[in-house]
């Protein structure tokens, strides 16, 4: 009976270990049952006898479904985190692929307010930015972005700038200062 419900997995013979837990567990009990049953005064059905038997088949068949589980967890994991990489690296020749925002062409929405060549004083309330050095206008545009900078145009400005990144800034404000 061992080797019967012990022995599911062909290719693993069962530790010394195994065995012990095994006989402690399944065997004793099961033995120690049909010798009370045998010696009491009562005459147990069979049908309790064949429950007792079913016990050690069911709790292998309990662990053989966590197993299989398990398994399956551990493959879903494992698809997850592909499809993670190739998703990864599909953004990236996504971002390689689409052309960068050149500071002139970010800049003709500043234009609007500061004038084709940054000479206006925007909305009549700015500073005419032509003639800032670069890390002039990145530093104020940094600080519009997060909040630390900028009088009456600030709400405004910040609007403009929240959607730049650093690159963007940086051309933005390289192709001003060359204005």
């Amino acid at each position: 009976m061992f080797f019967i419900v012990l022995n599911i997995n062909k290719s693993k013979i069962p530790s010394i270990k195994e065995f012990k837990d095994f006989m402690m567990k399944i065997v004793i009990p099961i033995a120690l049952a049909l010798l009370l049953s045998a010696c009491s005064e009562e005459n147990k059905s069979s049908s309790s006898q064949v429950k007792t038997a079913k016990e050690p088949t069911q709790k292998v068949e309990v662990v053989e479904k966590k197993v299989q589980e398990t398994a399956v967890e551990e493959a879903v994991v494992e698809e997850v985190e592909t499809v993670a990489k190739e998703v990864e690296a599909a953004a990236a020749e996504v971002k390689a692929a689409v052309p960068a925002r050149t500071g002139q062409t970010i800049f003709t929405a500043c234009s609007a307010c500061h004038g084709a060549d940054a000479s206006k004083v925007a909305l009549g309330k700015s500073q005419v930015i032509k003639g800032w050095d670069s890390a002039k206008i990145q530093n104020a545009l940094n600080g519009y972005k997060d909040g630390t900078y900028g009088g009456a145009m600030k709400g405004i400005m910040k609007g403009q700038v929240t959607a730049l990144s650093d690159e963007e800034i940086k051309a933005v404000s390289e192709y001003i200062s060359k204005l």
